[in-house]
C-alpha cells in the first residue's frame, strides 16, 4: 500500500500561507470520524498522484496516526496546474463502499490491425466492495478482440468480493469496422428553364412619298 505523511494544521493559518511554504492543505472525513485538517508537502502530493488512481487506497500517516483513505476531490489551479486542496475519504472498515474503478486497456486488438477502431465505452466502472478489496484499476485485455467483437462487463476478471454495478451485458470496449465513405455522384445539371417570349416590338411607320 502506498504511504504518505501529513501533519495536522490549524484552521487559523490561511491556505495561501501554507501553499507559499510548499504545503498543500487537505481534509480527511468519513461517516464515522470528525473531519481532520492536515497539510502535505507538495512534492509528496505530486509523487502520490503519479502512482495512484481514484480507486487506490492510500495509507495516510498523520502525526503517528494511520488513516486508510481514498482521494475524494482534488482542486488544481487551471493556470499553474498546482495543487490547491485535497479531500480524502476515510471508509469504515468492513463496510461496502461504492466507487468507480478506472479501466486499463492491455494488448493490441487484432481487429485494429485489420483496420478497425477500438472504442472504449466505459473508461470507469462503478463497483461495490469492502474498501480493502477495491482494485486500483480493472484490466481489459483486448489481445484477442476481432472486428465487430466486444468485451462485456461479465467478461472482466473481477476480484473476489467486488461487484460491478453495471449490467453484465454492457459492452466495455468494442472494435468497430472502419467507416467506408461512399463518394456522392455529382448532381446532374438541371435543364434550363424555357425563356418566356417578350412582347413584340412594333415597327416604326414608314414615311409616305410626297406628291409632286
Amino acid at each position: 500500500m502506498i504511504t504518505v505523511k501529513a501533519t495536522r494544521r490549524s484552521l487559523g493559518v490561511k491556505a495561501k500561507a501554507l501553499r507559499r511554504r510548499g504545503l498543500i492543505p487537505a481534509v480527511l472525513y468519513g461517516a464515522h470520524i470528525d473531519p481532520v485538517h492536515v497539510a502535505l508537502s507538495e512534492p509528496d502530493v505530486r509523487r502520490l498522484f503519479s502512482q495512484i488512481t481514484r480507486s487506490t487506497m492510500v495509507e495516510l500517516q498523520v502525526d503517528g496516526e494511520i488513516y486508510r483513505v481514498f482521494v475524494k476531490d482534488v482542486q488544481i489551479d487551471p493556470i499553474t496546474t498546482k495543487f490547491l486542496h485535497l479531500d480524502f475519504y476515510v471508509p469504515e472498515a468492513g463496510r461496502a463502499l461504492e466507487i468507480s474503478v478506472p479501466v486499463k486497456i492491455e494488448g493490441e486488438a487484432p481487429g485494429v490491425k485489420e483496420g478497425g477502431v477500438l472504442e472504449v465505452l466505459h473508461a470507469e466502472i462503478p463497483v461495490e466492495a469492502p474498501p480493502e478489496k477495491i482494485p486500483p484499476h480493472i484490466v481489459v485485455d483486448v489481445s484477442k478482440l476481432g472486428l465487430d467483437e466486444a468485451i462485456l462487463v461479465r467478461d472482466l476478471p473481477w476480484p473476489e468480493g467486488v461487484r460491478p454495478l453495471l449490467p453484465p451485458e454492457d459492452a466495455v470496449v468494442v472494435v468497430v469496422p472502419p467507416r467506408v465513405e461512399v463518394a456522392e455522384a455529382p448532381a446532374e445539371a438541371a435543364p434550363a428553364a424555357p425563356t418566356a417570349p417578350g412582347p413584340a416590338t412594333p415597327e416604326a411607320p414608314k414615311p409616305e412619298p410626297k406628291s409632286s
